[in-house]
């Protein structure tokens, strides 16, 4: 079993870095080298932190909206679950694949002593949040759009919402299914039945108590990732309107979803290229601010989570030594 997973992970790594590799291809094909240069000549750094310090208030925000879930299944200690959260995204965007929640939950059944599928489950309630969330700003990004007298409306990012309104549908029912308790009525084997019983205890989280508040983080969670976005190409001298950064946030956060290199490089660029291009602004732009992205926003949450891990480790081996009697 454990040989099949790691196979079943390497393949998975493997084809995120293929699809990467080929995303990159497709965003720089067609760029001038001496303007992509220049563009990273003119980021402004004051900018990018503060798009920083935005990302990691929308971070802050997670940690509560995650412990509030968790609460519901056990003790939570905000200081656990805010490390827990910052080594699964720090994980995250070194894997590819998204297997960092994989390690989240392992992480969390350390530090928490909550079973894995019990807070595999409640990361599922997580990203169907985040979900809606990035149909949102598709919807609402659309919408400011077409109504406005600033930019035609794009048929293909109304393709990309409606893709992201079936995978909703879906979401949302098998959570149905999974609250409505109604998988005794088959034939699973008892091991494989208490893992769905405590994954759909994960799921139940989410309730009366803890749904309106998870909203509202959420709105506001996505609102402060809007805005790091925002400061984010306005460091390249770039003011995207509110309509364009809730499109660009939308779809990009959407093509997280398929198996995707580290750090989701490649298919930013490509992303960011294509809105760029559908806002007829220069595609290097978009290229060089997925970039900034990475490597100030994604970046520094890794940077910390591998800080954690290694004064984890360093800790360990400190106490292995004091533990060792002499003779």
């Amino acid at each position: 079993m454990a040989r099949s997973a790691v196979v079943k992970n390497s393949l998975m790594a493997v084809l995120g870095l293929a699809v990467g590799a080929g995303f990159l291809w497709l965003a720089l094909r067609k760029v001038d080298v001496a303007e992509l240069r220049a563009t990273v000549a003119s980021l402004d750094t004051s900018l990018m932190l503060f798009s920083t310090a935005l990302y990691w208030m929308a971070l802050s925000l997670r940690v509560l909206r995650w412990q509030l879930l968790l609460r519901e299944l056990g003790p939570a200690p905000l200081p656990a679950v805010a490390e827990t959260l910052v080594v699964g995204y720090a994980v995250n965007n070194v894997l590819p694949a998204r297997l960092g929640e994989v390690a989240r939950a392992a992480y969390a059944k350390r530090r928490l002593g909550i079973g894995r599928a019990r807070v595999f489950g409640s990361i599922v309630i997580e990203r169907v949040l985040d979900l809606v969330a990035i149909l949102a700003c598709l919807g609402g990004g659309l919408a400011v759009l077409y109504y406005g007298d600033h930019a035609a409306r794009q048929p293909t990012f109304e393709l990309v919402a409606l893709n992201a309104g079936v995978i909703i549908g879906v979401a949302v029912l098998a959570l149905a299914v999974l609250r409505a308790g109604n998988l005794g009525r088959l034939r699973i084997p008892p091991q494989v039945m208490n893992l769905c019983h405590d994954f759909a205890a994960g799921v139940a989280s989410l309730n009366r108590r803890s749904a309106l508040l998870a909203v509202v983080l959420s709105a506001i969670i996505w609102s402060f990732e809007v805005a790091a976005l925002v400061q984010a190409f306005r460091a390249l001298a770039v003011h995207l309107e509110l309509g364009q950064a809730m499109l660009v946030m939308g779809i990009a956060s959407l093509s997280t979803l398929v198996p995707t290199a580290p750090g989701y490089l490649g298919t930013y660029q490509l992303v960011f290229a294509i809105a760029m291009r559908a806002f007829n602004l220069p595609e290097s732009t978009g290229i060089v601010a997925a970039g900034a992205v990475q490597a100030c926003l994604f970046g520094s949450v890794t940077v910390v989570g591998a800080a954690i891990l290694a004064l984890r480790s360093l800790r360990k081996v400190f106490a292995g030594h004091g533990s060792v009697k002499i003779a």
